[in-house]
């Protein structure tokens, strides 16, 4: 496919976090109740997914019963506070936070950028890494919910504007953690991993899966919860991992790996460095880099070289392979849709690498050889001794198929030194016929 839908911005709230967490979202769900409503069916699908012959009404009632809230007790209140704004139950809201990280297609990463010109850095933004994110799942209702949240707080002196915008968020209407989110110093975003690794001991994959019902009973905080948690932490007055530092990437990286959580890729950047976790129940495999790194749906051979160009491999087979399926999407087809999500961002950082690497050699040599050159070529050869690429290069890549395809609900670029989403579309499945 040649060309891909331009998409629309995402619409922008904002979300005052010194009301009370009943309050927080009510003019929000007020005006998106309708289209919450509409969702309603997508629980019926869910269970229809799983077997055709599960009783729905007992499901409800069941669900009714168990499901009335989440493992944090403002994220609790705030989706109350939403189900009584937009006329939802409590129970679909606590299904929504809780299964949703479960289904996604995505593509993350984080890519080094550089201004257009050695001479600009205005719209073209200045150096440092942007965290790149697509988010797919087949389920077109909620591209309806799709949203940017801007979190900010009341001045301490109650006079004057609120605050500044403390944290940023793509996510759905009815959703309290973060799937994409982006603070100053971090942005955070979170991958659906449709595998998990065998368990030691006797019982440890029956541990994996009991974490499951434990979130969704809310008994264990759920991996998007955790994900707020990390971005949330500087402006928040209790923590929830047990007074684990999550503040920052060091700490991440080395606090992070021992919560026990369902299976996924969470992918940090602090605009220096980005990392990838691949994230398992009480484990994980982290990989880092300061100029490019990409992670879908599938799990990454352990010597990926993420700086340099990729050396051709054939995935092998993966631990646990679990039968976990979107509508009739099977395990493998989704494993092979993320691999050519993978290997198409993947080959335009290659080739990058190979034009740099001959630039450089033809500079060398030109060096070597005396060749007197004008200030001008000099300057050339300077902004090409820096292997990266501008952000319009970057939102090229990222909205190029399959990349972007007819299941991508949203992309965005984030910029963590700033503590901006700096740039965001919406797309329709419309946009595709």
């Amino acid at each position: 496919m040649s060309t891909t839908p331009s998409g629309h911005p995402i619409p922008i709230h904002t979300i005052n976090l010194s009301l009370p967490p009943l309050e927080r979202y009510v003019t929000l769900s007020t005006l998106y109740a309708s289209r919450m409503r509409a969702m309603l069916p997508i629980f019926d699908d869910l269970i229809n997914s799983l077997s055709p012959h599960i009783p729905l009404r007992l499901v409800h009632t069941l669900a009714r019963l168990a499901l009335r809230g989440l493992w944090s007790k403002e994220e609790t209140d705030e989706i109350r506070g939403i189900a009584r704004a937009a006329g939802v139950e409590v129970y679909f809201l606590v299904c929504l936070n809780t299964v949703l990280d479960l289904l996604m297609g995505c593509t993350s990463g984080g890519i080094l950028t550089k201004p257009r010109s050695a001479r600009s850095d205005g719209d073209g933004g200045e150096r440092g890494m942007v965290h790149f994110r697509t988010l797919d799942w087949t389920m077109d209702p909620l591209r309806d919910l799709i949203v940017q949240l801007d979190f900010v707080r009341d001045p301490v002196n109650g006079d004057g504007e609120r605050g500044e915008v403390l944290a940023s968020s793509v996510t759905y209407v009815g959703f309290v953690g973060v799937l994409t989110g982006v603070r100053r110093g971090l942005s955070a975003s979170l991958n659906f991993r449709p595998v998990h690794n065998k368990q030691p001991g006797f019982g440890g994959d029956v541990a994996f899966y009991v974490n499951h019902l434990l979130v969704l009973l809310g008994w264990r905080q759920s991996i998007a919860s955790l994900m707020r948690e990390c971005l949330f932490t500087p402006f928040q007055s209790s923590s929830a991992t047990e007074n684990k530092d999550i503040s920052d990437l060091r700490n991440i990286q080395r606090n992070i790996p021992s919560v026990p959580t369902t299976a996924a890729y969470l992918i940090f950047s602090d605009g220096e460095t980005t990392l990838a976790m691949e994230k398992d129940y009480k484990t994980a495999v982290v990989r880092s880099s300061e100029s490019f790194i990409a992670t879908t749906n599938h799990d990454q051979p352990p010597s990926s070289d993420t700086d340099g160009i990729r050396k051709e491999k054939k995935m092998g087979n993966h631990i646990g392979l679990s039968l976990i399926s979107s509508d009739v999407q099977s395990i493998q087809d989704l494993i092979e849709e993320s691999t050519e999500r993978y290997e198409c961002i993947q080959a335009r950082w290659d080739e990058k690498v190979r034009r740099h690497n001959k630039q450089q050699s033809r500079n060398a040599e030109q060096v070597q050889r005396g060749t007197r050159s004008s200030v001008r070529l000099r300057q050339k050869r300077e902004e090409s001794a820096e292997l990266a690429i501008t952000r319009e290069e970057a939102i090229e890549w990222l909205t190029m198929y399959p990349v972007l395809n007819e299941s991508t609900h949203y992309a965005c670029l984030m910029d963590a030194k700033k503590g901006e989403v700096v740039w965001g579309r919406k797309y329709d499945a419309s946009e595709w016929e």
